[in-house]
């Protein structure tokens, strides 16, 4: 079993089943993003990336709660079922509604991308891919998460240094099936007008995320 430099946090359960692989946490120092082309020398180091919507909520370094029982259990499918939020969400909004609750969300990889703020985009099904939707998991390109980007960088062979002015597709050899804790979020960007939660350009892909991830377990 792999030993990790990772604060501890508590077990949680999906279903009725412990996860008992050792989780990768985020450890806490602050990073800037810029506003020009995002270069990444290293999964821990990428900078001058130009994120800046809802960007305190993106980079929330909140730790769960040490109570297992706070944090819902859920899958893509269960999260593209949700309704869009209740009150209206701009570029600017704080967390606001079920943007304040913890989520551990267990699926499938289905895609990966470094995205042009310089966050690690991951996209999960549901295990068993009979049920529809898609959901996003985002990892911020800051210091305190570094050792979760190392991880899901080691599933690729991605060459360092790169540079680019938008969303980078990663590939990547198995599909890993990853349990995320995290709080969700509506992402703006992809809403559609009506505020359904069905991306914009993409309707298979849920808009609520889980961003940042705050805990990877590989299962």
């Amino acid at each position: 079993m792999r030993k990790l430099s990772c604060r501890a946090l508590p077990n949680f359960y999906v279903g009725s089943r412990l996860l008992r692989e050792p989780p990768i946490t985020a450890s806490f120092s602050r990073g800037v993003a810029g506003s020009e082309q995002v270069t990444c020398d290293s999964p821990c180091d990428c900078h001058d990336a130009h994120g800046q919507a809802r960007w305190s909520v993106k980079t929330d370094a909140s730790l769960p709660p040490t109570d297992a029982s706070a944090i819902q259990a859920v899958t893509p499918s269960d999260m593209f079922s949700w309704p869009g939020p209740d009150a209206a969400i701009t570029m600017q909004s704080e967390h606001t509604g079920i943007e304040n609750k913890w989520y551990a969300l267990t699926g499938r990889v289905v895609e990966l991308k470094v995205e042009e703020d310089g966050d690690l985009h991951i996209a999960l099904h549901d295990v068993t891919g009979d049920k529809p939707g898609v959901v996003v998991c985002e990892i911020p390109a800051q210091p305190q998460w570094c050792e979760i980007r190392t991880t899901v960088f080691s599933w690729t062979p991605t060459r360092f240094s790169f540079h680019t002015g938008g969303a980078k597709k990663l590939t990547f050899g198995q599909s890993p099936i990853i349990a995320v804790i995290g709080k969700a979020m509506w992402d703006v960007g992809h809403a559609p007008k009506d505020q359904s939660n069905r991306g914009k350009y993409m309707p298979d892909y849920a808009v609520w995320e889980i961003h940042p991830v705050m805990k990877l377990t590989v299962q």
